[in-house]
């Protein structure tokens, strides 16, 4: 089943398929927000891509420890809307999903929170935390954004 959800979402998400894991910080706050920046997929202005949501050390559910997950979305640039469209949980470890939830309705990006910021990097090329490199993968987005979480403290 797992196998199947991944391969939805590939269609869904072509991008994703086999796009190079290029996952810039985006926000700080209760979770470490990254954007796949190699995972964008455009139809005019408007994008899908998957987002990566860094958990604090520590995070679990029941008694399974987790890393965060992938929030997959649709960010319309110029109506500033986003529509979730479903979510994969990480588990400590790296291993993924499945990914659950089907796309919801865009609504208004919220201003001042992580959805604003992811979409101010996609649809701007805004860099909020410039001096931060791109992590390569999601142990290396654990390994930035972790301490991050921890402190409060931007880089």
């Amino acid at each position: 089943m797992a196998g199947l959800a991944s391969g939805l979402i590939a269609f869904a998400f072509p991008a994703f398929a086999q796009a190079p894991m290029e996952l810039r910080l985006a926000d700080v706050g209760r979770f470490a927000t990254f954007v796949d920046m190699g995972g964008i997929a455009w139809t005019g202005r408007t994008a899908r891509l998957r987002v990566l949501q860094v958990a604090e050390d520590g995070f679990t559910a029941g008694t399974e420890a987790f890393w965060g997950g992938w929030r997959y979305e649709v960010i319309d640039c110029d109506a500033r809307t986003i529509a979730r469209a479903g979510f994969g949980s990480i588990r400590a470890g790296g291993r993924e999903g499945p990914v659950t939830g089907d796309q919801r309705p865009a609504a208004a990006i919220p201003a001042g929170g992580a959805d604003e910021a992811v979409a101010k990097v996609v649809c701007d090329g805004w860099r909020p935390f410039a001096k931060v490199s791109l992590a390569r993968s999601v142990a290396d987005a654990v390994k930035i954004g972790r301490p991050l979480i921890e402190t409060g403290a931007e880089p």
